[in-house]
């Protein structure tokens, strides 16, 4: 659950880059009553001023040909954190990662010789997704100590969760 508490915002970032290009997932959708949603703001986690780098990911990604592959790899690689706290079981996490990583340098020498660097640029990528997400992430924070949020959500449990 640790591991999940911390990747959370990571996770949900890379989604979003993840069916916007493989999916065409729209920036906004009308929803059956008229009302629009934001899908992007959603994917920023309510700070639209990351729109700018969220866009200049989706295009680094989408030039390294990222795919379902990338897309599964990099979503562990985010999950197994080995540097996470409080972790029971730090070995299987190291060796989860390590196995997941290796799987992904297999993946792209075998599927994409004709990308170069793409696995060390995919691995440059994670950092910067996750700056993005821990930027969403105090936004929100902030907006529920402002009680602009709702508190009672599986959202706000998982933010709680990850600042204990």
């Amino acid at each position: 659950m640790k591991l999940l508490q911390n990747s959370w915002s990571d996770m949900l970032v890379l989604d979003h880059i993840h069916q916007r290009l493989h999916n065409g997932l729209p920036d906004e959708t009308t929803l059956h009553n008229g009302q629009k949603f934001d899908l992007l703001g959603l994917g920023l986690l309510g700070v639209p001023s990351l729109a700018e780098h969220f866009n200049e990911l989706q295009n680094k990604l989408q030039e390294l040909k990222f795919d379902v592959g990338d897309y599964i790899c990099m979503k562990f690689l985010l999950l197994l954190n080995p540097d996470v706290r409080g972790i029971t079981n730090r070995k299987t996490v190291v060796e989860g990662y390590e196995n997941v990583q290796a799987a992904l340098l297999d993946y792209t020498l075998t599927c994409y010789p004709s990308v170069p660097d793409k696995f060390s640029k995919l691995l440059s990528i994670i950092p910067e997704i996750h700056g993005m997400a821990a930027r969403g992430e105090e936004h929100l924070y902030i907006k529920h100590c402002a009680g602009s949020a709702p508190s009672q959500t599986l959202l706000m449990e998982m933010l709680h969760a990850k600042r204990k």
